[in-house]
């Protein structure tokens, strides 16, 4: 973590804060007067400040160093070694129990946002003035090397002045000061230290040591805590040296004797203490105000927004005039149900409201206290169609009485509610009229319903049924449990059963019931539902399943018993194979298999085991995967058949054996082997096509490197003889010899193209690989392009606020830039605008390049990045160009891990977004 943000700071910025402790130290030894103690020691406020930024788990070594700087900074200066130590270990003691006191609650790091944390700031900075103070009194008189009074004094003072300074510096929260601003704080930086150096300049008496604390208090009042705390930082430090010098008012008191130095060095320090103390509080009360402030305007504003977009109608209304209820105001739902405010501000809402009460009645009885609010569904005068609910509560009554009205339109609700109450009448008689025993209980088995098909079929009448278990149903056979017995645990799911029915006249049926829940709209189980099927007259019909076995059909159907042996043998079984149906039944099933492919895939294995083989899992997954077996004919022909096994069950499941379906693909698996070797042949010809591909990039490369060659001394000779080095050209041989020039350029840029190119298509990226300053190169770029922009009347913007350092090629990456700022001023006419900036977004480097060009259209930017792309707007307009320089853009980008998005349309403009993954360095921050 760096020091910024609200994180622990990570190790080297501790290391330049124990630096900063050592030259702090330093310095006030050795502009301490001839004592044991300096009148100003800044290191502890520093030592202070590093704890409060540190994390707690890195105190056991921090505490340590900073007793080992503040060692080597008195002996630095020339104190005793036994007095360097002695206030080493208390500097480090007093740091401790400062950041302890500042951090006892928890591990995060204290801010000063409000007061209470001011006052916790002036209690912990006199704590470790006191601490600090008694520890060297203590060991002036151990050491015997100075006067305790003194130096309790001098010590207590300017350890909590330095505390009291410093601390703000880590704990004042930044911010951003408004941009009409800025000049302010210039001018009373400036008026400040102008002050403060007139007020303790060398030969300056007069106590007018006043003059800078109104400034103070204007950076109080105008920009923050954390300006306060800066400039409160540099007052003291510059206060503090000028009086050591013996400059201004507390310097010329000591140079004539009034105090001494450890007095003159307490009253500084006490000084500096009044202006923290009179400055820090005021700043950090007018934030709190701000912030109130901005918090209030927010919530007005959220109230504001909440009550114009509310989808609910709400009004405000006043108790005054002839009406107790008068509008004042609405929202445009409101205004949608009772019309628009023209109409209705200022109209009581009881003119409005169709209700069965007089609403000034209404608001009578809540202001008296006899009734807290009034809600009804009420009718809306001139719309008879339209019902609302509206509540009407009392919301101020001072300094008159104030109500607020909500309303709801429930119109779709109400005729839902007459619909849904229709629906129920055709539920009725939708049950009465069905022809299937329908039985409604209640969730402990009473019945409470039942239709008219349950007397016709049962012959019990609904008297005798309602109120009945539904185990003690009177027609139920005797020995049963119940219609159906259990029920599904699952409030979505259903269960079903066969069972008999005896009639009241004594006569058996057959009914298959189905029992499910009724939920609600929570899916709350409210009742269950019985319905049952009279299956009597299905089953007279029983006879038509042999009948379907042995219709003609291609599918072979085949019963097998649980020992393998075959029961049934339909007639598509017979059209396949060949074989008589009563010769097959009793035969075993595995004789149908082509016995070479069962000993294959079950070796060493009789008959039976190799059955039990082929049925295992059916049982569980009810159905064998479908798989290829051979099948041999009556005459020897082999059949192959896509073959499933499925288990048959009674209702009770008791298994009665298995079914076998077959189906003839014989002919679908030869068509899928010509398939198979038709899709062989399509993949050596893509290989080939593969082939021809690299070998053409190899060409395209060799070409290019073989051409770029003698374009280039057709160049340089023709330049010999543009500036005269054999004959002085002719105008019309100079002008002849630019074109040869240009084109001649435009051929070796054109080679340099296609071996990029092809160098990137072989994966040769031989970059280098280094940290690149995206920032830098839009710096370049802007002029690397100025040529572009002669005689052209564009606006060309840059932005780059700071450094966006990647990782890669800046030869490469300066060319991805160049290539999108030239299309864009190419494809830009004149009196357009070109943009171009980049920042960073999360953990990536974002490079913007943005026009109002020509654009590009939408159907033709899914070939944007192809080689030699040419858009319709291009070739229309004949704006030059090979094509090739999108297509390297987007392979460069695609190198260095980034990706390119683009957002365009006709005649609309055209902007370019490219992402590169931040490079990351030590103990920087890239995001």
């Amino acid at each position: 973590m760096s020091m910024s943000g609200r994180g622990p700071i990570s190790w080297p910025w501790a290391l330049v804060l124990l630096a900063a402790v050592f030259a702090a130290d330093v310095a006030a030894v050795v502009l301490a007067p001839d004592g044991p103690t300096a009148t100003w020691w800044p290191g502890s406020g520093i030592s202070i400040a590093l704890l409060v930024l540190a994390s707690r788990r890195s105190w056991w070594w921090l505490v340590p160093a900073i007793a080992a700087v503040t060692v080597a900074a008195n002996l630095a200066g020339d104190r005793p070694v036994d007095l360097a130590f002695w206030y080493a270990v208390a500097n480090a003691v007093e740091a401790l129990v400062v950041a302890w006191f500042l951090r006892r609650h928890d591990d995060r790091r204290p801010t000063l946002a409000t007061l209470d944390d001011f006052v916790g700031l002036v209690m912990g900075a006199l704590l470790g003035g006191l601490v600090m103070a008694a520890l060297a009194a203590t060991g002036i008189a151990l050491l015997d090397d100075g006067s305790m009074l003194a130096s309790f004094r001098s010590v207590f003072v300017s350890h909590s002045a330095s505390t009291l300074v410093i601390l703000p510096l880590a704990m004042a929260p930044a911010r951003r000061l408004p941009r009409s601003t800025a000049w302010e704080v210039g001018v009373q930086a400036t008026a400040l230290a102008a002050v403060t150096l007139l007020v303790f300049w060398p030969g300056q008496t007069l106590t007018t040591e006043f003059l800078p604390l109104p400034l103070l208090v204007w950076a109080a009042i105008r920009f923050g805590t954390f300006v306060v705390a800066v400039e409160l930082f540099v007052f003291a430090v510059t206060v503090t040296f000028m009086s050591a010098a013996g400059n201004g008012p507390f310097g010329f008191d000591y140079e004539r004797g009034a105090v001494d130095a450890f007095g003159m060095g307490a009253v500084v320090q006490a000084y500096i203490l009044a202006a923290a103390l009179m400055s820090l509080p005021l700043a950090i009360g007018v934030e709190q105000r701000r912030r109130l402030l901005d918090r209030t305007t927010a919530s007005e504003r959220l109230f504001r927004h909440n009550f114009t977009e509310s989808v609910v109608g709400m009004l405000l209304m006043r108790s005054s005039g002839p009406h107790l209820l008068e509008i004042t105001d609405m929202n445009d739902a409101a205004a949608r149900l009772l019309g628009p405010p023209a109409e209705t501000v200022g109209r009581g809402l009881g003119d409005l409201l169709d209700t069965s009460e007089p609403l000034d009645l209404v608001a009578t009885r809540i202001l008296t206290g006899t009734l807290e609010g009034w809600r009804a569904q009420v009718g809306v005068r001139g719309r008879p169609e339209t019902r609302v609910n509206v509540a009407v509560s009392l919301i101020a009554t001072r300094p008159e009485p104030m109500f607020a009205a909500q309303l709801l339109d429930v119109t779709t609700e109400h005729e839902a509610r007459r619909r849904l109450e229709a629906a129920e009448r055709l539920t009725s008689a939708t049950l009465d009229t069905t022809n299937a025993l329908i039985i409604v209980c209640d969730l402990y088995g009473e019945v409470v319903r039942t239709n008219r098909a349950t007397t016709a079929i049962s012959g019990f009448p609904e008297e005798a049924i309602l109120g009945s278990e539904v185990w003690e149903l009177p027609f139920m056979p005797p020995g049963s449990s119940g219609y159906p017995t259990g029920l599904p645990e699952d409030v979505h799911a259903q269960i079903s059963r066969e069972t008999g029915l005896i009639t009241s006249s004594g006569e058996r049926r057959q009914v298959l019931w189905n029992a499910s829940y009724v939920c609600d709209d929570r899916d709350r189980a409210l009742n269950i539902v019985l319905t049952g099927i009279d299956l009597t007259g299905e089953r007279t019909a029983a006879g038509l399943n042999r009948h379907l076995l042995e219709a003609a059909m291609t599918t072979a159907l085949i019963g097998i018993d649980p020992r393998g042996r075959i029961t049934v043998f339909n007639t598509g079984a017979v059209n396949l194979l060949g074989y008589d149906a009563q010769d097959t039944v009793g035969t075993s099933f595995i004789d149908l298999l082509d016995p070479d492919q069962v000993a294959a895939r079950c070796p060493g294995e009789t008959p039976e085991e190799c059955f039990a083989r082929l049925v295992a899992g059916v049982e569980t997954d009810r159905e064998t995967p479908a798989r290829d077996w051979t099948w041999l004919g009556s005459d020897g022909r082999r059949h192959t058949i896509s073959m499933t096994l499925s288990m048959a069950a009674d209702t009770v499941a008791a298994r009665l054996g298995y079914l076998c379906v077959g189906r003839d693909v014989t002919e679908a698996r030869a068509s899928q082997e010509l398939l198979v070797a038709a899709l062989e042949k399509e993949r050596v010809a893509v290989d080939r096509l593969r082939q021809l591909d690299t070998a053409k990039s190899e060409f395209v490369s060799t070409v290019s490197h073989e051409l770029r060659t003698p374009v280039s001394s057709i160049v340089g000779y023709t330049e010999m003889l543009q500036d005269g080095s054999v004959d002085e050209p002719t105008p019309t041989q100079r002008r002849l010899l630019g074109s040869i020039e240009r084109s001649g350029r435009r051929l070796i840029a054109l080679c340099e193209d296609l071996l990029t190119l092809a160098g990137l298509d072989a994966g040769a990226t031989n970059w280098d690989r280094a940290h690149v300053d995206l920032a830098e190169l839009v710096t370049s770029a802007e002029e690397a392009i100025r040529p572009l922009l002669s005689g052209r009347e564009l606006t060309v913007t840059f932005d780059a606020p700071g450094p966006v350092v990647v990782l890669g090629d800046r030869r490469q990456l300066d060319r991805v830039l160049i290539n999108l700022l030239s299309n864009a001023v190419k494809f830009t006419e004149d009196g357009g605008r070109v943009e171009c900036r980049v920042q960073r977004s999360g953990d990536d480097a974002l490079l913007v390049v943005t026009d109002n060009g020509v654009g590009i259209p939408e159907e033709e930017q899914s070939g944007l990045f192809q080689r030699f792309f040419r858009s319709s707007t291009a070739q229309q307009r004949a704006i030059p160009g090979t094509g090739l320089g999108l297509s390297i853009v987007a392979a460069t980008v695609a190198a260095h891990g980034g990706r390119i998005e683009v957002r365009s349309a006709h005649l609309e403009g055209t902007t370019f977004a490219v992402r590169l993954p931040l490079a990351r360095l030590a103990g920087v921050r890239t995001g």
